[in-house]
C-alpha cells in the first residue's frame, strides 16, 4: 500500500479556523489523495504491481513471525489465567506490519480494496483497473507470504519447540473452525480497522504521526481476533507446515473465501463508501 503522500503534496499553508497553521490533512483532502493514489496504482506495470504485492506479503509473514515468537512463548498456565496479556503482546508486535509496508513500499490486497474502490466511485479508474489490481496484488501477497513463511519461519524451525508448536497448530485449526457467516463477519471489522489506519495515516504529515495512526487500528483488530485474509496467509500455512489438521481445501473454502469477501466489504463499503458519503464536496 505505498502511499505517495509527502509533505510537499500537503497543503502546508492551510490554516485552521483560528488562523493557526494546520499540521494535519483534512478528511476531504485525504479522500482526494486516495483517489489520486488509485490512479497511480492503476498506471503501474503488472510487474511493478506484483513486486509491491510480493513485498507486502513478505512483510506480513516476517512480522507475523515476530508476533508469534513474542506472544506464543508465554507459559500456557499464565496465558490461561491472563489471556489478554498474550493478545496484547502479540497484537502490539503485529501492528508494526503496516508501517513497514507503507513506508518501505508494498501493496496489500486489503488496503487496495478501499483505495481502488474509492478511485472507481470518483470515476478516476475503471472497474477493469480495480479487478486487475486486486487479482495481481492478491496472488502476489499470497506468494510473498508463503515463500517467506516456508524459508524464514518453517525451515529455520522457529516454532518447533513448545509452547510455540501447540500454539501455531491450534491457531490454524481454530481459524478454519468458523462457519462461513462468522468468518465473513469477523473479516469486515478487520479490514475496516486496517483501512482506517491507512486513512488516518494520510492525515498525518510526519513519520511519528503516521506511525501512531497506522499502529493503533491494526493493534485493535488483532487484539479482537478479527480475520484478515493476508495475515491468514501466514497464520494458517505455518500451522499446516507444523502438522495442523488443515487441508489446502479447508484453508481456501473455510477461511480464505469468506474472509476475502468480508475484507472487501470492510474496506470498500465501511471505509471507502462511507468516506465518499461524508465528503460530498469532493464529488
Amino acid at each position: 500500500m505505498t502511499l505517495p503522500f509527502s509533505d510537499k503534496d500537503s497543503v502546508n499553508t492551510a490554516t485552521s479556523v483560528h488562523g493557526l497553521p494546520r499540521m494535519y490533512n483534512t478528511a476531504s483532502e485525504v479522500e482526494q489523495e486516495i483517489a489520486s493514489i488509485a490512479i497511480h496504482k492503476a498506471q503501474r506495470t503488472w510487474y511493478s504491481q506484483c513486486m509491491n504485492g510480493f513485498m507486502a506479503g513478505l512483510f506480513v509473514a516476517l512480522i507475523g513471525t515476530l508476533a508469534y515468537t513474542a506472544g506464543g512463548g508465554l507459559d500456557p498456565a499464565f496465558t490461561k489465567a491472563f489471556p489478554s496479556v498474550q493478545k496484547i503482546i502479540y497484537s502490539g508486535c503485529f501492528a508494526s506490519a503496516l508501517l513497514f509496508i507503507v513506508i518501505f513500499g508494498g501493496d496489500l490486497f486489503t488496503g487496495n480494496s478501499m483505495i481502488m474502490f474509492v478511485g472507481v466511485i470518483h470515476r478516476k479508474i475503471s472497474i477493469l483497473d480495480l479487478a486487475w489490481n486486486w487479482f495481481l496484488i492478491f496472488f502476489s501477497n499470497l506468494s510473498g507470504a508463503l515463500i517467506s513463511t516456508y524459508l524464514f519461519t518453517y525451515l529455520t524451525d522457529q516454532f518447533g519447540a513448545e509452547p510455540w508448536l501447540s500454539w501455531v497448530i491450534g491457531n490454524a485449526e481454530h481459524k478454519i473452525g468458523y462457519s462461513f457467516g462468522v468468518a465473513f463477519l469477523k473479516a469486515i471489522p478487520a479490514n475496516a480497522f486496517v483501512c482506517f489506519g491507512v486513512y488516518l495515516g494520510l492525515t498525518a504529515r510526519d513519520i511519528t504521526g503516521k506511525f501512531i495512526c497506522f499502529w493503533w487500528p491494526v493493534f485493535a483488530f488483532a487484539v479482537c481476533g478479527y480475520e484478515h485474509s493476508i495475515a491468514n496467509m501466514f497464520y494458517i500455512p505455518i500451522g499446516m507446515m507444523y502438522g495442523a489438521k488443515v487441508t489446502v481445501g479447508d484453508f481456501i473454502v473455510k477461511n480464505l473465501i469468506p474472509v476475502v469477501l468480508g475484507n472487501i466489504v470492510g474496506g470498500a463499503v465501511v471505509v471507502g463508501l462511507s468516506s465518499f458519503a461524508l465528503n460530498p464536496k469532493n464529488h
